[in-house]
């Protein structure tokens, strides 16, 4: 009898196999379906159920190969095993500013994008933000530190086009913001899509998007942003719209007028 790590490396080894109890996780298949899903030959796909089968992994009725509740329970706990390592290897080299402060945590983050400054464009984080703002009708977001201001420039802008924006910061970084583009502040608010709230002990930033969460791997001792993480992963998503709810409900507007006229 094989060992746990040898039928794990029997699975992991090959790309075949793995393609296959995808596959076979879905639903029942034909031989035919599992060619089409592996990219295999008819014989490999043949050496691969009678694998599965000796293991009883997956039973045959008719033409068709379905997964025992013993292959099903393989299924699970490999591509969970699987996903964990796509977490990890993405958030790898920012993991000591993941923004556990706010409560998330790393099995929340599946298929995150992360967007980090490089030597060829030191901005893309910013830029990343920009993007994830235009393609939004609504926006909520709360920080203790303020946008940059080509940031905030696209967060009034989008309030101007139309885009719901709720901003919950503290008071010193909305004054800030707002001094960066008093004029687009005024007519963003004019336009009653923009509402300012302040909030004096929020825990780290999050911005709700239409489907996704973005939040930032910040270094707070030095106020350095390591990265932008963004996912539609609903776990993500309903912890953050709790957080975001929460401290939202303990914030009180600002008032912007005297700020922003001129």
């Amino acid at each position: 009898m094989n060992t746990p790590l040898e039928d794990i490396e029997f699975l992991a080894r090959s790309d075949h196999r793995v393609n296959a109890l995808g596959a076979l996780s879905v639903g029942p298949q034909k031989r035919g379906d599992l060619r089409v899903a592996t990219g295999a030959s008819n014989a490999t796909v043949g050496r691969i159920l009678s694998e599965f089968e000796t293991r009883t992994w997956v039973h045959r009725d008719g033409d068709q190969y379905e997964l025992t509740s013993l292959g099903e329970f393989i299924a699970d706990g490999f591509f969970d095993l699987v996903e964990r390592f796509e977490i990890e290897q993405s958030i790898r080299g920012v993991w000591r500013w993941f923004p556990t402060q706010l409560g998330f945590t790393l099995e929340m983050f599946s298929g995150v994008t992360v967007t980090r400054p490089n030597e060829s464009n030191p901005y893309s984080p910013n830029n990343r933000y920009i993007e994830l703002v235009e393609a939004s009708t609504t926006l909520r977001e709360m920080g203790r530190v303020p946008l940059k201001p080509e940031n905030v420039r696209a967060v009034f802008e989008q309030a101007v086009d139309g885009t719901a924006v709720e901003l919950v910061f503290d008071e010193e970084s909305l004054r800030y913001m707002l001094g960066r583009e008093p004029e687009l502040a005024n007519e963003a608010l004019a336009s009653g899509n923009l509402v300012l709230l302040t909030h004096g002990d929020l825990p780290g930033g999050l911005a709700l998007f239409d489907d996704c969460v973005g939040t930032c791997c910040r270094d707070y001792e030095t106020g350095i942003s390591r990265a932008i993480l963004d996912t539609d992963a609903p776990e993500a998503l309903e912890h953050a719209r709790v957080v975001f709810d929460a401290y939202r409900r303990d914030a009180v507007p600002f008032e912007a007028e005297a700020l922003t006229a001129r």
